[in-house]
């Protein structure tokens, strides 16, 4: 097993290395319109709303946020580092909904009939989008905040960081595929999935195995150093498979067989035609957003969350608890 990680691990060849090392991250990890606009989300919901914050925003178009609501936290009920709202704004959240509805029926003199008809139109005509809302296709999607979150999981990844960055360096793969791990756990331990994925990289047991050792008496999924060499196994795999890293970013999420399927539909190795195109039960919103999402997070561990960026972060997120 420990010879087949590190077979893994080894550059298949020294030009394949290299160019890896010689490309730039928006070369290696390129946007495009569609995927940029998904990255302008994910970058404000890690930056501009916190965890008691709940973002209200149409589920297929992430340039429309309509709003958010605020609610006070419970400073007694903690999950990992952060603090859990002290309620859940349901009834305000189906209060959206039903003005949605209303421009369905009503078309858009519905925009007069309320102040959260007003904050809907306001949102989706400001971003060109009134079509879709009276014609029934706008999906009302909630979104938690993130910047609290991001900014305690920025202050335990230093400790971690430089270590996964060499594992990914030695197995020749762009260091800043690490950033995965603030989508997945936020740098939290404790990680644990509902459908039994665990650890920083939030591995299943059946990819895992393939890597390290998952057994009932010993999980290495839970340790940062061996997790991250297998995750460094998966993605290389998935890259050799499909060539290109959004494509193998995304099947981190999706699965590597999940991405071919949607390859070989679309006959397309474009990630955003396949984030608009292709239609499977499995390629939901995660597995839509997580390339976006991955780069977001890249980008604002590097430009806002590092030195003098992340000292003001922490001046102006202080500690609920």
């Amino acid at each position: 097993m420990r010879k087949k990680l590190q077979k893994v691990l080894v550059c298949g060849s020294f030009l394949w290395c290299s160019s890896i090392f010689a490309a730039t991250p928006k070369e290696l990890f390129p946007t495009s319109p569609v995927i940029q606009k998904q990255v302008d989300f994910w970058e404000r919901i890690f930056t501009d709303f916190k965890s008691n914050e709940f973002v209200l925003h149409d589920r297929d178009n992430l340039a429309v946020i309509i709003g958010s609501i605020k609610v006070p936290y419970n400073i007694n009920a903690k999950a990992g580092n952060m603090s859990l709202p002290i309620i859940s704004p349901d009834d305000e959240i189906e209060s959206y909904r039903q003005a949605l509805r209303r421009f369905v029926a009503e078309g858009p003199i519905a925009r007069h009939k309320g102040k959260r008809e007003a904050e809907i139109w306001n949102a989706y005509s400001k971003n060109k989008a009134i079509r879709s809302l009276v014609s029934g296709k706008a999906t009302l999607r909630v979104q938690g905040g993130l910047s609290d979150t991001f900014l305690a999981a920025s202050q335990r990844a230093e400790l971690y960081l430089p270590l996964m960055e060499k594992i990914f360096r030695d197995a020749g793969l762009p260091t800043d595929l690490t950033r995965i791990v603030f989508v997945e756990s936020m740098f939290n331990l404790n990680a644990r999935s509902k459908v039994g994925a665990s650890g920083f990289w939030q591995l299943m047991p059946g990819t895992a195995r393939e890597y390290i050792k998952v057994t009932r008496k010993r999980d290495e999924r839970n340790s940062p150093l061996m997790a991250t060499r297998a995750a460094a196994g998966v993605l290389r795999s998935n890259y050799n498979a499909l060539k290109a890293w959004p494509l193998a970013v995304t099947a981190y999420n999706h699965g590597q067989g999940g991405m071919k399927r949607a390859v070989a539909k679309l006959k397309t190795k474009d990630l955003s035609e396949i984030i608009l195109l292709y239609d499977a039960p499995s390629f939901g919103f995660a597995s839509r957003n997580f390339y976006s999402e991955f780069l977001a997070a890249a980008q604002v561990h590097r430009e806002r969350l590092e030195g003098p960026a992340l000292s003001r972060l922490a001046d102006e997120n202080p500690d609920k608890g």
